[in-house]
């Protein structure tokens, strides 16, 4: 049979119907009337051995050389028994899935499968979201996540970085690491391309706690009990401020305690710390000791309560008739310290590095003793294995001391 070439097919003309032009071994050249030329490939469909066509391209777009390189993967694809045209239909499919798994959906999908692990809080989620709808999903969310090339990742951050906003870019480039671990994990991608991109950005400068110094707090106190004296916020936000301070326990538990962990007969309020315990998802047992004075706060809390409507009914000790949480949030105590301290003196965390710092420099009172009673976990393995005190009578001794002097530095009356 004779073969095409380049002169022959440029020379065919339109006819009245269209016509064939064969180069052998199934390709033909198509001539249609309205003188398009279009190359296929007539073969048997493997099994049933049924005549088919596949359509390679037209010419001169696709060349002749081209349209028999085209037959010789095709050819090599029937060898297999492969149809060509289904395996061109699954590459097109595999194609418009890689370009419709975007980094925003894959985003999304390890948000939701990380929600139901454990050690991620609602506070955390709730940030979470908001990093991602603020920042990351404006940023790469549009791209197909196996196309973001470090390039991409490191343009789209650096105006953020020239801002100066280096804890923010430290944030972002942690969770689109976990996304991309995420795909990794699952096949959806064959490498992390950003794994190394935080070497391009400045660290932030870590700038503490903010807290005052143990001779602010009467400073601090009478500010707070001005501005609950000027309804800059409710009561039960005062009552908990005053139970951190009290206890030095995390504000986030602070804010979720419920009557049923509270021993008034015995003094203690038990709970389970989730923070820093991911191998144990029901948290670690914390039993905090509950001087005079956090007793007498507890207890005024329970007079609130029982004239605010649906408050006296909930579990919560710190009821919010708003949130849906059922309990007062972190947001709330810090709140109630900037409207009595003003912005950047004191933070919700900072009262437990005030309480440590004011408790360690009296020298009265051992290091483990406080450590304790903030809930800190033993760095020492080996030490936190054989070590299991709780040092309660040694913190009961310690907290009613510290409640007095909270006392001595309010103003009067107490409560």
């Amino acid at each position: 049979m004779t073969t095409l070439t380049d002169t022959k097919i440029k020379q065919a003309k339109p006819k009245e119907k269209d016509y064939i032009l064969s180069d052998g071994g199934g390709l033909r050249l198509i001539v249609k009337k309205n003188g398009t030329k279009t190359w296929v490939l007539n073969y048997y469909k493997p099994y049933i051995k049924k005549k088919s066509n596949i359509t390679i391209g037209t010419y001169p777009v696709i060349s002749l050389a081209m349209a028999r390189e085209k037959r010789g993967e095709f050819k090599v694809l029937l060898a297999q028994d492969i149809d060509p045209i289904e395996h061109r239909e699954q590459l097109e499919r595999e194609k418009a899935d890689r370009l419709n798994r975007t980094f925003e959906k894959m985003a999304w999908t390890w948000f939701e499968a990380r929600k139901l692990q454990a050690n991620f809080s609602e506070r955390t989620a709730k940030d979470t979201m908001a990093l991602m709808n603020r920042h990351i999903i404006p940023l790469l969310g549009k791209y197909p996540i196996d196309k973001i090339t470090p390039l991409i990742a490191i343009n789209a951050l650096k105006p953020l970085e020239e801002q100066g906003k280096l804890e923010t870019v430290k944030k972002i480039l942690s969770k689109i690491n976990d996304v991309m671990r995420f795909a990794l994990h699952r096949g959806f991608i064959a490498s992390n391309n950003l794994a190394q991109i935080h070497k391009e950005f400045d660290k932030p400068v870590s700038k503490g706690m903010n807290t005052i110094d143990p001779e602010e707090i009467d400073e601090f106190l009478t500010l707070l009990y001005q501005a609950r004296d000027n309804n800059r916020f409710s009561l039960n936000i005062f009552y908990a401020v005053l139970l951190v301070m009290l206890t030095g326990s995390r504000p986030s538990e602070v804010a979720k305690a419920k009557w049923e962990d509270i021993n008034f007969q015995e003094r203690t309020w038990t709970y389970r710390v989730q923070k820093g315990n991911k191998n144990l998802p029901e948290g670690r047992e914390h039993i905090v000791t509950l001087s005079t004075q956090a007793i007498e706060v507890l207890e005024k809390v329970k007079v609130y309560n029982a004239i605010v409507p649906m408050a006296s009914n909930s579990p919560f000790v710190f009821v919010s008739l708003t949130a849906k949480s059922g309990h007062i949030t972190i947001e709330a105590i810090r709140q109630a310290i900037i409207k009595s301290l003003g912005v950047g003196r004191l933070t919700t965390h900072g009262i437990r590095h005030l309480f440590s710092t004011t408790l360690n420099e009296t020298g009265a009172y051992s290091a483990d003793w406080i450590e304790s009673a903030l809930s800190h976990k033993d760095k020492d393995r080996m030490r936190k294995t054989y070590n299991k005190a709780q040092y309660l009578e040694h913190r009961f001794y310690m907290l009613q001391e510290w409640g007095d002097y909270i006392e001595e530095n309010a103003p009067k009356p107490f409560l």
